[in-house]
């Protein structure tokens, strides 16, 4: 079950900076506990 939910937060990560970068760019800061994802794209 963890490795399920796993690959969803993966693909909701993924989905969200397509989302984004179709959008026109932007900076993603995503903060869970000890895990810091900072992603910038244009």
């Amino acid at each position: 079950m963890f490795f399920f939910w796993l690959v969803v937060v993966i693909l909701a990560i993924i989905l969200l900076a397509f989302i984004v970068h179709w959008a026109g760019g932007g900076a993603l800061n995503l903060r869970l506990g000890h895990f810091v994802l900072d992603v910038g794209f244009t």
